[in-house]
């Protein structure tokens, strides 16, 4: 009888210790995605008023009206948005479209302001696409997590779901 107390004592020790290093781990992760995504949508909204600035630019050069205008239209639509995985997805795929489209049209001598506006939209975009990976890696072990006992019945209780991923440019081509 002893025993069988001994033996009830240690998997309930057992039990509660493994549930609380799970809901230690499942709260790291949350905090760590919510950090993550956090960056990910400042990068995004940095590449966003770069835009804004290189739209400038193109005006005060008085370079492609027509991308100027999609370029602004773009800017004034991403400011209103809330920003989600989807809304990105979409106001990346357009600021794509619209930038080839601008490219397309400037002239092979630019000036100096505009080939700097140029580097600082590439370097937003490098940020940006540092900061998604980044998301992307922790919302691939998240929803991994998820699916594991026993932080499953723990991400219930907690009300913890599976992400999406942002997408990435190869998935888009794909399509």
């Amino acid at each position: 009888m002893e025993a069988i107390l001994v033996i009830a004592a240690l998997i309930a020790f057992f039990l509660a210790w493994e549930y609380r290093r799970a809901s230690r781990k499942l709260s790291s992760g949350a905090r760590q995605l919510e950090e993550a995504w956090s960056e990910a949508v400042s990068a995004f909204q940095e590449r966003i008023a770069i835009l804004r600035d290189f739209s400038r630019i193109l005006a005060k050069e008085g370079l492609v009206p027509e991308g100027r205008k999609a370029l602004e239209e773009l800017v004034a639509d991403a400011t209103k948005r809330e920003l989600n995985v989807e809304a990105i997805h979409v106001l990346d795929e357009k600021i794509r479209t619209v930038l080839w489209r601008v490219f397309a049209a400037l002239p092979r001598e630019r000036p100096g302001e505009l080939r700097r506006a140029q580097n600082r939209l590439a370097e937003a975009a490098e940020e940006y696409d540092i900061k998604r990976r980044r998301y992307n890696e922790l919302v691939k072990a998240w929803n991994e997590l998820l699916g594991r006992f026993p932080y499953r019945f723990i991400a219930a209780r907690r009300k913890y779901k599976a992400r999406e991923f942002l997408p990435t440019r190869s998935e888009w081509e794909l399509s």
